[in-house]
């Protein structure tokens, strides 16, 4: 396994897991999700009453979301903590090498990737069983694109036009129908992270509303704050720019901008026990400021890694673990936060909206 990291600007974004996959190599109409699944993703979305206060939403996030070991950690942790979560799955991950020209990324040659080996057919079907099982139990998956093209990969996301991510997004449909045994439909597919954070807003959100998208978590912002719709009516969820516990500096809330900022880049394994810690007392920062104060949803992005010696996985199953179960918190995927917020009237989230950012820089 090989993971790849990107600098943009001052700000370290990421480039999500390496892992490789595979597919069956047939191509059957997709069969229909059983009720059960369509069941198990719901959750109540109601009003507030007058003077009530929000659920303190926390939102976590896996880019690549392809690794059977880690699914099944985190299907542990989920049921332990209360967590549903959101997985953004890498669409080649659903090609195995006999396949891999199938896909043909934006500017690339076909059979192209940033993403390393490819699997066999029997780790796709393991993955589409991870992936099953997931979206029954609650989860939400969405999109990481496909091949992962970032700035040290021209031409890469910040490079693109609207038609070439309306191609990355036909493909990654593409290769989701291919697959007669994952019974999630594609229509649930209504949102994801770019490979990196690297995009031009105004040729990508065409081409996410074109395809009917929710939401787009691909942004940062200085502190945490309430979600609002962008010019094509996509819900943007910013990924929140925060004090780094016991420094008086920044950190992007995903796992690879923690270990870099805590290692050096390239990152490292160093002070894995206190490194968990430093992450863990800055989730416990976000999460009291927003419930103390304007109630915004913490999005923590992660991918499937074991970095700095599992130091992030460590300190996020501990956070939720200790959170989920809180009063008037909800560990839940994005999608039932936008089912939350479009249950609000206008005017109740026009006010959450205006509440100033918590747990800024600067």
């Amino acid at each position: 396994m090989r993971s790849n990291v990107v600098l943009a600007g001052a700000l370290v974004v990421t480039l999500g897991v390496v892992l490789a996959t595979g597919r069956s190599g047939t191509t059957p109409a997709p069969a229909k999700a059983p009720a059960a699944l369509a069941a198990a993703a719901a959750v109540p979305a109601i009003a507030l009453e007058p003077g009530q206060r929000p659920p303190q939403f926390v939102i976590v996030s896996f880019d690549g979301a392809g690794d059977h070991d880690k699914w099944t950690f985190w299907r542990g942790v989920a049921a332990k903590s209360g967590m549903r979560f959101t997985g953004f799955l890498s669409g080649v991950y659903l090609l195995d090498r006999d396949h891999r020209t199938d896909y043909t990324g934006p500017g690339h040659a076909a059979g192209a990737s940033s993403l390393g080996s490819w699997n066999t057919p029997a780790e796709v079907r393991t993955l589409v069983r991870d992936l099953n099982s997931a979206y029954g139990a609650g989860m939400e998956i969405g999109t990481h694109y496909n091949g992962h093209f970032c700035a040290g990969s021209a031409p890469s996301g910040g490079d693109w036009s609207t038609a070439a991510w309306s191609s990355e997004l036909s493909q990654f449909f593409r290769f989701w129908t291919a697959h007669h045994d994952l019974t999630i439909p594609a229509s649930t597919v209504r949102g994801g992270r770019t490979p990196c954070l690297e995009d031009q807003p105004d040729q990508l959100g065409p081409a996410l509303k074109a395809k009917g998208f929710s939401y787009d978590t691909s942004r940062t912002a200085n502190g945490i704050s309430w979600p609002e719709r962008d010019r094509w009516g996509l819900w943007e969820f910013p990924l929140a720019y925060v004090p780094l516990a016991g420094t008086g500096s920044g950190v992007i809330s995903m796992d690879y901008n923690f270990w870099v900022k805590q290692t050096g880049n390239p990152p490292s394994t160093h002070d894995t026990a206190a490194s968990s810690r430093q992450v863990l007392q800055t989730y416990r920062a976000m999460y009291k400021a927003a419930y103390s104060g304007n109630r915004a949803p913490l999005v923590l992005g992660n991918h499937f890694n074991s970095w700095n010696g599992n130091a992030y996985t460590q300190a996020l199953a501990h956070f939720v673990e200790e959170t989920c179960r809180k009063p008037e918190t909800r560990c839940v995927p994005y999608r039932d936060v936008i089912a939350w917020m479009q249950a609000q009237t206008p005017a109740t989230l026009k006010a959450l909206q205006a509440r100033p950012p918590v747990y800024t820089v600067g």
